[in-house]
């Protein structure tokens, strides 16, 4: 496979895909993909068995209690919170028919996965129209998890989560930012790319869409309509991208005053499954200047907290990363689709099996709630 080549969405073929997705069916009882086949949900990490609780872990400090914030802060998050009421109840409507029409609307944008060849239809009428249907429903499923908002979920990833994670190197001090508590939650603007990165980052974006411009059918990885190598050998370049050697576990800071950035921050992100299921997953990303990917994975409803490690090529603008001490589950997706508020990502289970996941961005408290965005499809 050509290292300079462009590349968008994996799908999986469909014996690659759960029978069971995440959400409530049936009876109404959750049923999700084995504990095996999903990043981190249930009784067992992606690659091996879950770590000992916080506490247990030798030589790691107990996170101290959560101070009160300042007033302006207290006010920016009851503010926020006050926001996404309103803003629950206006969009509740189109919600619910997102919800009811789920079931016809997947299928139709599936039945398109299973057909053999289809990869080869990239640039025709069908191609565009199912491609838009593809927008509109991941439009959709960033609607429904911004609609289940908590506001717990803004003490994930602030300046006390980052200053007391357990991977900080010692003596752990809370990070006391004047701006704001939030900082890595700031969204990421390719007009940012040249100020931060130079001219090691071409100026314009190449789209990797994960599901829709890249697809995986069977053994062969097309990009762009057209094979570009076989899936095991995209697999493992994108392994060899998520893995790469660091002599200690990195921790994305903000600057001192009067001090240039030395990371980029990319946001906070919901990681859920494409068709449906609750938002119970979430990671923070940010860039370095040589693209050292660094952040962090909560899982809300097992508690566990994990660093990320990855890397951005510069070349092909692809970005990977792996959860703590996990290489063999990694995450894949193009730089250009973490401007967007919804990005396709392609989760790799080893060599043999890939998933089309989406990240869904979490507005930072200071920003009111807004349109789920994508990027416009127009013809090429």
């Amino acid at each position: 496979m050509k290292p300079d080549q462009p590349g968008n969405a994996n799908r999986p073929a469909t014996g690659n895909r759960p029978t069971t997705l995440p959400g409530n069916i049936g009876n109404g009882n959750p049923a999700r993909p084995n504990p095996g086949n999903r990043p981190d949900i249930g009784e067992t990490r992606p690659g091996g068995a879950r770590p000992p609780n916080f506490d247990d872990r030798p030589g790691k400090p107990t996170r101290p209690a959560r101070p009160d914030r300042p007033d302006n802060w207290k006010n920016v998050q009851n503010k926020s919170n006050n926001q996404w009421n309103q803003w629950n109840q206006k969009n509740n409507p189109t919600i619910n028919n997102f919800q009811v029409n789920r079931t016809n609307n997947w299928n139709t944008i599936n039945t398109r996965y299973r057909q053999p060849g289809w990869p080869r239809q990239y640039g025709t009428n069908d191609y565009y129209r199912w491609r838009g249907n593809v927008r509109s429903f991941r439009i959709g499923r960033g609607t429904e998890i911004w609609g289940q908002r908590r506001g717990a979920w803004d003490n994930c990833f602030d300046n006390h989560w980052w200053g007391t994670c357990w991977w900080r190197p010692r003596p752990i001090i809370p990070i006391g930012i004047a701006a704001s508590p939030w900082w890595w939650w700031r969204p990421f603007a390719w007009t940012g790319v040249g100020i931060f990165f130079g001219s090691t980052v071409a100026p314009q974006p190449i789209i990797y869409n994960p599901g829709t411009t890249v697809i995986y059918e069977g053994d062969t990885y097309y990009v762009d309509g057209e094979p570009a190598g076989t899936a095991t050998e995209a697999r493992e370049e994108a392994r060899e991208l998520a893995t790469p050697e660091v002599a200690e576990i990195p921790v994305p800071d903000p600057p001192m005053d009067g001090q240039p950035e030395e990371w980029l921050p990319v946001g906070v992100w919901a990681l859920t499954q494409q068709e449906q299921g609750d938002a119970t997953m979430f990671v923070q990303l940010s860039i370095d200047k040589e693209g050292l990917v660094a952040g962090a994975y909560k899982n809300i409803m097992t508690g566990d907290e994990q660093p990320i490690v990855g890397q951005l090529d510069k070349e092909t603008q692809r970005v990977a990363w792996h959860v703590g001490e996990t290489t063999q589950t990694v995450y894949e997706t193009g730089l250009s689709e973490l401007q967007n508020d919804v990005a396709s990502v392609f989760v790799h289970f080893g060599t043999d099996q890939t998933q089309t996941w989406l990240l869904v961005r979490l507005p930072s408290p200071e920003i009111p709630p807004g349109t789920v965005t994508l990027p416009e499809i127009a013809k090429q």
